[in-house]
């Protein structure tokens, strides 16, 4: 007869520690001001598996300032200079597409399977924000009227934890192709993800200050951004609390705000459920 399995006991391998120093304002990589380090995780370890050092309350005011002084020349941008511009974003991402998926595997302790889906997906994101704009007219007549339909100004776009790189990708790219320039705020639970996409969104060779990305904490960065009279625009996806603070906070200088929210999906369990 076979033998049993015999399980064997080894030691774990030495964990590589990712350590993420800078944060991305007005065209270039910078310290942030802020000094707070948050431990990163592998949810299938649960080992600590690296730092990020996160921005604070004057970086996030850095960010909109830059942005808000990369306005005026961005909404003035052809269709066709966007298009191209989306195009360069496009394929620095693909490019970056292994890099993604390790950090993703690493990340989420996701499996392959499920990883291959995500580190794909931001350049899909890209490339319909491209076919969306291809296809958009700005101006349009109603009735005996003529409507131009205008950029708003800066964009503050608050991405979660899960798809980083691919909420970061396609809120980015739908500001862009509106003429807006934008100030994104990240989990700071996926710093992993917001270095390599940033680094591939530098490669695409933007103007300085178009977009501006602050890893921090939502209490912090987040609070200023839905606060701040220079942004136009808040685009969130995350908790319900958090969307209600932040529609609170908008509402002060009357942004427009869209919020994806948690809690729509409900999962039913049958009895024979396994």
């Amino acid at each position: 007869t076979e033998k049993p399995c015999q399980t064997v006991l080894t030691q774990p391998e030495e964990v590589y520690m990712h350590h993420i120093e800078q944060i991305f304002i007005n065209g270039e990589f910078v310290t942030p001001h802020g000094t707070e380090r948050f431990d990163l995780y592998n949810p299938a370890t649960a080992q600590v598996i690296g730092q990020v050092r996160l921005a604070d309350e004057v970086d996030a005011e850095r960010a909109i300032a830059a942005a808000k002084a990369a306005f005026p020349a961005w909404s003035q941008t052809t269709k066709q200079e966007r298009i191209a511009a989306l195009t360069r974003m496009h394929a620095a991402v693909a490019a970056r597409h292994d890099q993604l998926l390790e950090a993703i595997i690493e990340e989420y302790g996701a499996p392959a399977a499920r990883s291959a889906w995500m580190a794909s997906y931001p350049a899909d994101v890209i490339a319909q924000a491209i076919e969306a704009l291809e296809a958009f007219e700005f101006a349009f007549s109603a009735g005996a009227a003529s409507v131009q339909m205008t950029p708003l100004g800066v964009a503050g776009l608050i991405t979660p934890w899960n798809s980083d790189a691919g909420f970061i990708c396609g809120k980015l790219a739908a500001a862009l192709a509106a003429g807006c320039t934008a100030v994104i705020k990240p989990s700071e639970m996926s710093a992993l993800q917001t270095q390599i996409i940033t680094g591939a969104l530098r490669d695409a060779a933007l103007p300085p200050g178009v977009f501006n990305i602050v890893t921090g904490r939502g209490d912090t960065v987040g609070e200023t951004i839905s606060r701040h009279p220079d942004v136009a625009k808040i685009s969130f996806t995350g908790s319900t609390n958090t969307g209600k603070a932040i529609l609170r906070n908008a509402a002060e200088s009357f942004k427009r705000v869209t919020l994806e929210l948690g809690g729509k999906s409900p999962t039913i369990l049958l009895d024979d459920v396994d």
